[in-house]
């Protein structure tokens, strides 16, 4: 496969399924419209730093579904599957970074976009970029391999969320913008594996 299938597929999807990106846009710009109140987790703060899962998660669990989207296609010799990994980690970086700069000091119901839930001069909470990486992997092994890669991915893609808003690093709404940018993001870009 060559980069510049994989540079044209998104036109295609978008093309062939219109309605769904449309559908999955709106419910990112809802999230980022619609930003959790930071006042409410200033008036109690998650003690997620206290139990046991969510420390496990955030120091050891999520990195597994990106061990596994690496391991899966060098161990099977996909390079394709490379390519197109390759391709959504760069568009899914340009996809997360770029909005969390320039949403930083966009102010919507009185929270600033940028504010994570621990500290007021904090920045870059919309979107988590921990939950679009570890959503792009359900997607991308599921489509590219075998939707049975969701017994994995999708909990530990849940705990990560899970985790992230337990430890005050990103509300509700940011996680769910970046889970939902991550499974757009890769949704353009992979294809079913041929055997």
């Amino acid at each position: 496969m060559s980069w510049r299938t994989i540079l044209a597929r998104p036109r295609t999807v978008v093309r062939n399924h219109f309605w769904a990106v449309l559908a999955v846009l709106a419910v990112i710009l809802s999230a980022v419209v619609y930003p959790s109140d930071i006042e409410s987790y200033r008036a109690e703060p998650y003690d997620g730093a206290n139990n046991a899962l969510v420390t496990t998660t955030e120091h050891y669990l999520r990195h597994v579904n990106t061990i596994a989207a690496f391991a899966v296609p060098i161990l099977l010799r996909d390079v394709a599957g490379l390519q197109q990994l390759g391709a959504v980690t760069v568009f899914g970086i340009l996809a997360t970074h770029g909005p969390k700069r320039l949403l930083n000091d966009v102010v919507i119901g009185g929270t600033r976009l940028g504010e994570r839930p621990h500290a007021p001069d904090s920045n870059h909470n919309m979107p988590s970029g921990h939950s679009a990486l570890a959503s792009t992997i359900i997607w991308f092994l599921g489509r590219r391999y075998s939707w049975w890669w969701l017994l994995l991915t999708v909990p530990v893609t849940l705990l990560t969320m899970y985790a992230r808003v337990m430890l005050n690093a990103h509300t509700i709404s940011a996680v769910v913008a970046g889970a939902l940018i991550g499974l757009l993001v890769t949704a353009l870009f992979v294809t079913k594996r041929e055997k």
